[in-house]
C-alpha cells in the first residue's frame, strides 16, 4: 500500500519566520503555512508456512513515512517487523514478533534548537533554558500474543529505546507493555 496525505489546516514552520529568516535569530513569529503533507508505504508478505498450514508461519511487515520538512517535527519514520503466527502446535493461533523502528527528527528542528540556545546564551543540557538537540530515536521490540479466545488476544511486549525523543543525553529506556485486543 502507498499513500499521500495533505492537511489543509494551518501549520507552523519549524525554523523560519514570515520573511524566510531563522525565527530563533530574529525573534519574529514562525511562518504559517496553509497546509502540510507527506507520503507513506506499507508492505506485508508471508514468507513461510508452518507444516503446510498457510495460516501459520513467518511474516514480514515494513513501513515508512516521509513528511513535509517545513512543518513537521518528525520528517521520516521506518519500521520492520517479523511475526511468526502459530509458533507452537499446542498454540496455533498465538504469534510472536520482533521489530525495529527508526524515528528521525527533522534537521531543521535541531537547527532551530541550536539557534535558540545560541540566542539564549546556553550550552549546558542541565540548564532549564536549553533546547535539546534532537536527532534519531531507535526502538527495538519483542512481543508474544496469547490468543486466549476467538475474541481476545493478550500481547505482552518488551521495548528497548535508544536516544528517547532523539536526544542523546537522555538515558536509554527499557519499557514493558501489555496490549489487550478484543474483536466483537
Amino acid at each position: 500500500r502507498v499513500g499521500y496525505y495533505k492537511s489543509t489546516a494551518e501549520a507552523t514552520d519549524v525554523l523560519q519566520d514570515a520573511s524566510g529568516t531563522d525565527a530563533a535569530t530574529t525573534g519574529q513569529p514562525y511562518r504559517e503555512h496553509s497546509s502540510k503533507h507527506g507520503y507513506w508505504f506499507v508492505a506485508q508478505q508471508q514468507l513461510t508456512s508452518h507444516n503446510g498450514d498457510k495460516s501459520r508461519g513467518l511474516n514480514i511487515a515494513a513501513n515508512a513515512t516521509f513528511h513535509d520538512k517545513d512543518t513537521n517535527f518528525v520528517d521520516n519514520y521506518q519500521s520492520l517487523m517479523f511475526v511468526y503466527k502459530g509458533p507452537f502446535d499446542a498454540r496455533p493461533k498465538d504469534d510472536m514478533g520482533i521489530g525495529f523502528a527508526r524515528t528521525h527528527v527533522n534537521d531543521d528542528v535541531k537547527k532551530n534548537s541550536e539557534l535558540t540556545n545560541e540566542a539564549n546564551g546556553v550550552t549546558d543540557y542541565e540548564n532549564p533554558l536549553f533546547q535539546p538537540l534532537r536527532t534519531t530515536e531507535y526502538n527495538y521490540e519483542i512481543n508474544y500474543g496469547f490468543h486466549v479466545t476467538n475474541w481476545l488476544t493478550v500481547r505482552p511486549n518488551l521495548q528497548y529505546i535508544t536516544h528517547p525523543g532523539g536526544v542523546d543525553e537522555v538515558d536509554d529506556a527499557l519499557v514493558a507493555g501489555l496490549k489487550i485486543q478484543s474483536v466483537f
